[in-house]
């Protein structure tokens, strides 16, 4: 690692965010390969988040470290596409992601038979899962084959520091995970532990290890500490046997499993699929093109297929009834997610109310070094994201469970505007949240950008069994509400000045 780097750009991101913005700070790591095409957008997008709690230091140090694997590409996520002077196009998270979040993405197939088997650390971190993908629908979609952090069986005299009441700061963390080219067996009591199977198909995969919010004082991945040298690794080391038994090495895995892969991920629309949609005659005669598909009032929802969450939310009812949407999301990630189209149209702020679920807050714990014992909870992460439309996939701002202010209820308030639309009053000191609509509305770089539009994510993540109301079990759309109580959220559009008077109402 070349810590020189660090020594160069040691200014903590709240301090910086306007310099990079105006383009006054240039850290650059060798190698980085500049993509203009989306360089403009990046420029563009850039804005000032109050959330993203990560140092600049920490964003070149954590790509340096992590950076250079011949299989698990990254790490992949906003502040590296954001903040890196010249970051790689794999870095681009254009698929809405969260603000706190560091991916590392390997893409590979394994012949029939073959065994791959990754040994690795358990980040210090909220979130932590490793989860595989298969080619299907013009994009990778979850076959149900992963682990989440307390899934993992610890390596012997190791502690999985995600399980509830276990040591988070433990020093011995390791884990092994093996991938099976073999059909998993219908007794799910057979499957081996720490084991996944991709069957015989020879396919193409995606492995993803994600992470979500390291530790106060560690690098982005979680691994490694912040703010001084790091002689130790985090990515998972790997190697793997045929069927025949031939052993390969690290290199031999790369070069005859990986599937080398350089650009950003593919949308699942184009601009000119999401413009014809905006425009279409058989949308619902209720939106017109300047608000579609946002409604008022405006509606909660889980997130289901891209055919039935994008494309159906623009038709009538009795047409989207007929959208299938069961099944695996497309393009992975980690859900449940709800999600919400909005439109300034109908009022330039968006007012968010809901009660948080119980979440272990580790990321400072009481010596600033992350929270010391695993507590049980409701949900293991809650954030909420501020987005541009499909074909951009970009996020504009974003916000944590922790950095949210509650009621002695749990529950919490959160508005939506544009910074010359921001209340007074809607201050942590007043008990409310503020999170940025996107400045660029739609984020599509042509005359067709609706700059009025906006979109909201909620993660709801890996959740309690225990919980009744988690979102898991809506199992059918429309029944949010029902089954999350006031777990699930409800909004409202005003204005500025109405806010200013009479605050938050209950919608």
């Amino acid at each position: 690692m070349n810590e020189s780097l660090i020594t160069r750009c040691p200014i903590v991101l709240g301090a910086v965010l306007v310099a990079i913005a105006a383009g006054a700070v240039a850290c650059t790591s060798p190698g980085w390969a500049d993509d203009s095409s989306s360089r403009e957008i990046r420029e563009a997008a850039r804005s000032v988040s109050l959330h993203a709690d990560k140092s600049l230091g920490n964003v070149i140090r954590t790509d340096d470290r992590y950076g250079h694997d011949g299989l698990f590409q990254g790490p992949r996520g906003w502040v590296y596409w954001n903040f890196l002077e010249r970051p790689k196009p794999i870095q681009n998270p254009n698929l809405w992601p969260d603000m706190q979040s560091t991916y590392f993405i390997g893409r590979f197939a394994m012949p029939p038979g073959s065994r791959m088997t990754l040994r690795g650390r358990f980040p210090y971190a909220r979130f932590f899962q490793f989860a595989l993908y298969k080619f299907e629908r013009e994009t990778f979609v979850a076959i149900g084959e992963s682990l989440r952090g307390p899934d993992f069986e610890p390596d012997p005299g190791s502690t999985n520091p995600f399980r509830v009441g276990a040591d988070r700061l433990a020093e011995q963390r390791n884990y092994t995970v093996h991938i099976l080219a073999e059909e998993a067996p219908k007794d799910a009591a057979q499957r081996a532990k720490n084991t996944l199977y991709v069957g015989r198909d020879g396919s193409d995969l995606e492995g993803v290890i994600r992470i979500y919010l390291a530790d106060q004082d560690k690098d982005g991945a979680g691994w490694g500490p912040a703010g001084e040298s790091f002689a130790g690794t985090g990515l998972p080391t790997y190697e793997a046997t045929l069927a025949d038994g031939t052993k390969l090495t690290v290199e031999q895995v790369v070069e005859q499993f990986g599937k080398p892969f350089s650009g950003a991920t593919k949308q699942p629309m184009t601009v000119d699929q999401w413009a014809e949609l905006v425009n279409s005659k058989d949308n619902d005669p209720m939106l017109t093109p300047e608000v579609a598909p946002a409604r008022n009032p405006p509606q909660w929802e889980k997130y289901w297929t891209n055919a039935y969450t994008l494309v159906g939310a623009f038709k009538p009812p009795a047409e989207r009834a007929k959208i299938r949407y069961e099944g695996a999301m497309e393009g992975g990630g980690e859900g449940p997610y709800l999600v919400i189209f909005l439109s300034r149209k109908f009022g330039p702020v968006y007012v968010l109310r809901g009660k948080m679920p119980i979440f272990p807050n580790t990321y400072a714990g009481n010596d600033d070094k992350g929270l010391a014992i695993m507590p049980d909870a409701q949900t293991q992460y809650w954030s909420l994201v501020s987005c541009e439309a499909v074909p951009s996939g970009q996020v504009a701002d974003g916000i944590t469970d922790f950095q949210v202010p509650l009621d002695a209820d749990r529950n919490y308030t959160i508005v939506v505007s544009r910074p010359e639309d921001r209340p007074k009053n809607a201050t942590p000191e007043n008990g409310v949240a503020w999170l940025k609509w996107s400045p660029r509305g739609e984020g599509i770089n042509d005359s067709r950008n609706r700059p009025d539009f906006g979109m909201l994510i909620m993660r709801i993540m890996a959740n309690n069994l225990n919980w009744n109301e988690r979102p898991d079990k809506i199992t059918k759309p429309g029944t949010g509400e029902a089954v999350m109580g006031p777990y699930f959220p409800k909004g409202y559009y005003t204005t500025k000045a109405d806010f200013e008077t009479n605050g938050a109402k209950w919608p």
